[in-house]
């Protein structure tokens, strides 16, 4: 079987868009948001059954493959080869240069990995980090989860084990896990003597490391933390510590907490909170915001009392607000620790009640603003307000605008008319977030009745054995109100008079194949839609009224295309009367007659 048949088979298309989006049951029907247009009723529809999915709002659809390639930015080749791996099927590869390269970057790390824990797990001179993870808590089943591991203190272990494993020093180099000699000639590693963790694109690719120093290292080891520097695999402003384990958390609690250290991330997983990510110290980009869109809308950012990673993060939160997330914040009380990891090792259970007590942005920003403030001097109530007035002109929803407006004329004693009109001028000149998810509420023309009528009887064919041996007999090509309805109906009774017929695929499954060896792409879209379509109205209706209602959407259609043709014969009839022609005048009045 052809693998793209396997993988189709294998994977539960319902289950997958559920990855990226949260889908609900109605029913037999299946939906969700659509992540390609900016939409608050669910209007992508998704047939497990049939594998295949499509947008009613703007007209996106296809099957597990397209979806993939869609969400990902991938080709083909990447999306067969990603599902592959998912549903456990061989792909031969026949990547692009480009992914091929990736590909080997991405394997080179996974190598890496590999070698830097055995290192941790079983090396003596690795006993001083096993000590400090246990140190932190961090004991053998979280090490293992997160793949952390130990950089021998050497000029070139990795080095010498990455060449027995045929790598060569220009590819290690280019992962970023070699550097070069001043000297110019031979390889050393690029990390050594740190505790290795793993970082992991959102799919769990290993794409690079966070080097974390030893307590009491010599300050010339370099920097307390030391990332895997850019390279064709890794973007730092695209990946997001945690994710890949994180998603399915985030969809369920509904909401992502983002902070700033990974082994923050790691400490909240042992305290049982997973739909954490970690920010590594940069403020988010529009990248990872619209990543982190596909799973959720609520996103709560943690501080500590001093706020310390407040300016990092603030224009993140600003973005965050463009984009239209309800941005949250949730603070670190004093006596608790600095930060989530120290909260962790302290007591598990308080964080776990501090995540449940998270705070909207603006009252985070007000709570920030009044600490230490006399508002009876005038300096004091300019900065505030100062402050706050651009990050309200950040919220897009009115009601939540006119509370926190309402909340502010009363700190500061100031008429609220006046702050309105201050906002409506920041609001212009403020810079909003570059929208790079495709929210366009782009709208498709609403087709006639005559067009829905043909659709659904299409789609009960295809459908439905008994609909198709039965309309085959009775409808004309003709009737059918649109040229692609036209093409799809030859479509469908070729494909169930050839003699290759098979029983061991459904006939939609067919039809949609041979739609795509013909590379008659409208087709295929327009197969979908009719196809679903079909099917939900199947659901609403007795099975054995089916044939019934068969023949009323028939008569619908035979009928109104014989109106139309009548309305069109009595023109033209007036035409040849006109211009006294007898014999165009007779044929026209013969037809009419037939019809009628």
């Amino acid at each position: 079987m052809d693998p793209r048949d396997q993988i189709k088979d294998k994977l539960d298309l319902a289950e997958l868009i559920g990855e990226y989006v949260q889908v609900k049951h109605v029913g037999t029907t299946v939906k969700a948001l659509c992540p390609f247009h900016n939409e608050k009723t669910a209007s992508l529809n998704i047939s497990p059954d049939k594998g295949v999915w499509h947008c009613f709002g703007c007209g996106e659809g296809g099957d597990c493959f397209t979806f993939v390639m869609k969400m990902e930015g991938m080709d083909f080749s990447e999306a067969l080869r990603h599902l592959g791996k998912k549903a456990g099927v061989e792909v031969q590869r026949f990547p692009s240069k480009e992914t091929n390269e990736r590909q080997r970057l991405i394997g080179l790390h996974e190598l890496a990995s590999r070698f830097y824990r055995k290192v941790l797990v079983d090396l003596p001179q690795a006993k001083a980090a096993r000590d400090y993870l246990s140190k932190r808590g961090i004991d053998s089943a979280l090490q293992e989860k997160f793949g952390i591991g130990f950089s021998p203190d050497s000029w070139d272990a990795l080095a010498t084990f990455l060449s027995k494993k045929g790598y060569r020093d220009g590819e290690a180099e280019k992962a970023g896990l070699l550097m070069r000699k001043k000297s110019g000639q031979g390889m050393i590693d690029r990390f050594r003597g740190r505790v290795m963790i793993p970082l992991r694109d959102r799919h769990g690719n290993i794409v690079g490391f966070t080097a974390r120093i030893m307590p009491g290292a010599d300050e010339k080891a370099g920097p307390k933390y030391m990332n895997t520097p850019e390279t064709p695999a890794y973007h730092k402003g695209k990946l997001l510590f945690g994710l890949d384990l994180a998603k399915q958390a985030i969809k369920q609690k509904g909401h992502v907490i983002v902070v700033e250290g990974n082994l923050d991330v790691v400490a909240s997983h042992k305290a049982g909170v997973e739909n954490i990510v970690a920010s590594s110290g940069t403020a988010l980009t529009e990248d990872q915001l619209s990543l982190l869109k596909r799973y959720t809308d609520k996103i709560v950012f943690c501080f500590d009392q001093d706020a310390a990673g407040f300016q990092a993060a603030q224009k993140g939160i600003r973005l965050g607000a463009g984009l239209g997330f309800d941005v949250r914040a949730l603070v670190i009380p004093e006596e608790a620790g600095k930060d989530p990891d120290d909260v962790v090792q302290k007591d598990p259970a308080l964080w776990r009640d501090i995540v449940e007590h998270s705070v909207p942005i603006m009252q985070f920003y007000i709570d920030r603003a009044k600490r230490g403030k006399d508002f009876s001097h005038i300096d004091d109530k300019r900065a505030v307000g100062k402050f706050l007035l651009p990050e309200l002109a950040q919220v897009q929803d009115v009601v939540e605008r006119e509370h926190w407006l309402q909340v502010i004329s009363d700190l500061l004693r100031t008429d609220i008319h006046v702050l309105r009109q201050s906002i409506s001028k920041t609001s212009r000149t403020y810079p909003q977030a570059q929208k790079k998810l495709n929210t366009s509420s782009r709208q498709l023309p609403k087709s006639s009745k005559e067009e829905q009528v043909a659709s659904l009887l299409m789609g009960l064919m295809v459908h439905d054995e008994l609909v198709r041996a039965d309309v085959q007999g009775q409808l004309a090509e003709e009737s059918l109100p649109t040229p692609e309805l036209k093409k799809l109906y030859s479509a469908i009774k070729m494909t169930y008079d050839s003699p290759r017929l098979s029983v061991q695929k459904s006939f939609f499954r067919q039809l949609r194949e041979s739609l795509e060896d013909q590379a008659d792409s409208p087709l295929v879209p327009l197969l979908d839609r009719i196809s679903i379509q079909a099917e939900q109205f199947i659901s609403t209706v007795p099975a054995k009224t089916v044939l019934n209602h068969t023949h009323q959407l028939l008569h619908t259609l035979v009928s109104g295309r014989q109106l139309e043709r009548k309305q069109a014969i009595v023109a033209e009839l007036r035409q040849a009367e006109s211009a006294g022609d007898a014999e165009t005048a007779t044929r026209l009045l013969q037809e009419f007659n037939e019809l009628h």
